[in-house]
């Protein structure tokens, strides 16, 4: 006899059909979206290439030309003037203003590519003309109707993506052995990131290239994920430039930029879980296949580091007790007053002595939540009981939910608007505890749902991310002891770079998501 489908089991259905359909169209929009902003950088990308990083070799007098556009953009600032400049400024400058970036470094950034050596100038010409085919077209591999549709276009735009990248990445590497870092925009955080990034780039093509070859496809999507976020590092820059700007119209473009470079890293790696996320399929595993033998063998690592970790808990919690719960701050450290503004750190521990219990509550919940997510990922890897497995998740989950809240209310309340003096010094925390909670959520529905392999992916981004405050202050220590030169102090090295360091552990995670059975299962 047919079973009669309860009530109960008719809503469940329903909701699940709801959130499936909810999941399409906002992958669609974020699809969408992604391409149109790709292709306009794209183009942009090229007209630069093709018109201002050729200037010099076409034209004797180029840095005369540029300095000349400079001056009379800036006494009469104008879009026609500023698009003499530059098609990429006059191109964030439309939704923006035109003073805001003609008055900035910007501008001097041009006249410095006019008299660079030739050498530099044919490694930055070649690299953005061969980034441009990459930029516009690479976010439509990602998109699965297409590559259903039109398999022979994909499979072209792949060949040509895998073939210019390389030459592109290679030739921007070579610019950075060439190049000192105050001579880069974004300055020596930038010049890190870029070789970080560009390194990653490349390894993650020739790892796309050999998974392909193995006809190990979903492991080869992923990998390409991977290659796009990295190459995302340059537009994402400047698409927050220009998504900033309206919100902060009183400060400038080289204080701006410092809250970007601080949230540029889990911005291209979240980029990257997004792009391998919206195309799998849920609804079932695709194929039940074994686990990764490298998966494996770092599950294995991993239980039998499970001490190390836990005991790792006692060193870094108490340094959030310290830091937060006692109330010293950033401040209690050597290197922070030599490195950090004074109104930056006086105003951190203004917000944690106001606050007393939410401090606690971060440092708390922080130091409990690393311990519980490690215990919950070791009952998975073991197959402990489902009860278990369910309070460790829950634990783990609502520890972090709790140390995500707390560290973006003292982040908003260290404030988070760009000041020259305080450098936006609450946007760490706002977005590291955004990804903290956003993390802690998914493992509470993946866990209720039993998708066990998307859980054990949450827990991993959660472990990565719940150290942040001591890769923070261990990064300010480390960077310390080099001295940086007062001028790239002054240029706000001193803090940027630690607050990028903060979240460097997600790398790790993007590799469990490469590797990970839910990319093995559901791509």
């Amino acid at each position: 006899m047919a079973q009669v489908e309860s009530p109960r089991q008719a809503t469940a259905g329903s909701a699940e059909q709801a959130a499936g359909k909810l999941g399409g169209l906002l992958s669609l929009a974020f699809l969408l979206s992604l391409m149109t902003v790709m292709a306009a950088f794209g183009w942009i990308a090229l007209r630069e290439g093709t018109h201002r990083f050729l200037l010099p070799f076409v034209n004797g007098n180029a840095t005369r030309q540029i300095a000349d556009a400079i001056a009379s953009v800036r006494a009469h600032p104008s879009l026609e003037g500023i698009r003499q400049v530059s098609e990429e400024i006059w191109m964030m400058s439309l939704p923006t203003s035109v003073t805001r970036f003609s008055h900035s470094r910007l501008m001097e950034q041009g006249i410095y590519y006019t008299t660079m050596p030739r050498v530099n100038q044919v490694l930055i010409a070649i690299h953005v003309l061969f980034s441009a085919f990459c930029v516009t077209f690479g976010s439509l591999q990602f998109w699965p109707s297409f590559r259903k549709r039109f398999m022979r276009a994909h499979r072209l735009i792949g060949a040509v993506y895998v073939a210019t990248v390389p030459i592109s990445t290679v030739s921007a590497l070579a610019y950075l052995a060439l190049t000192p870092p105050h001579h880069l925009y974004a300055h020596l955080i930038g010049w890190i990131a870029l070789w970080i990034f560009g390194v990653l780039t490349l390894i993650a093509i020739a790892m796309a290239v050999r998974a392909l070859k193995a006809r190990r496809i979903f492991e080869h999507q992923a990998w390409m994920a991977l290659s796009f976020g990295c190459l995302l590092v340059a537009p994402l820059l400047r698409i927050d430039w220009v998504l900033l700007a309206p919100l902060f119209p009183h400060i400038d473009q080289e204080t701006l930029n410092l809250v970007t470079m601080g949230v540029m890293l889990p911005q291209a790696q979240l980029i990257t879980y997004a792009l391998i996320v919206v195309n799998r399929q849920y609804a079932r595993p695709m194929k039940q296949r074994t686990p990764a033998p490298l998966a494996s063998r770092a599950g294995a690592w991993f239980l039998r580091s499970q001490p190390g970790l836990l005991a790792s808990t006692a060193v870094w919690g108490a340094v959030n007790v310290w830091a937060y719960g006692l109330g010293h701050g950033t401040a209690g450290l050597d290197a922070a007053a030599r490195m950090l503004p004074a109104d930056l750190l006086t105003r951190e521990q203004a917000a944690l002595h106001a606050y007393p219990g939410i401090a606690w509550l971060m440092a708390l919940s922080l130091t409990a939540a690393f311990p519980a997510a490690v215990l919950s990922l070791g009952a998975r890897l073991r197959a402990a009981s489902a009860s278990v497995a369910a309070r460790l998740d829950a634990t783990a989950a609502c520890l972090g939910l709790a140390a995500g809240a707390a560290s973006v209310f003292l982040g908003w309340h260290i404030g988070i608007a760009p000041d020259n003096h305080l450098f936006s010094g609450g946007t760490m925390y706002t977005v590291n505890g955004l990804v903290i909670a956003g993390f802690s959520l998914m493992l509470a529905a993946t866990a209720r749902r039993r998708q066990h392999a998307i859980a054990k992916e949450s827990l991993v981004f959660l472990l990565c991310m719940l150290p942040f405050p001591a890769l923070y202050f261990a990064t300010l220590e480390a960077v310390g002891r080099i001295r940086l030169p007062a001028a790239y102090l002054a240029a706000g090295q001193g803090f940027v770079i630690p607050v990028g360091f903060s979240s460097s552990l997600l790398f790790l995670a993007a590799f469990h998501v490469i590797f990970g059975q839910a990319t093995r299962e559901h791509n």
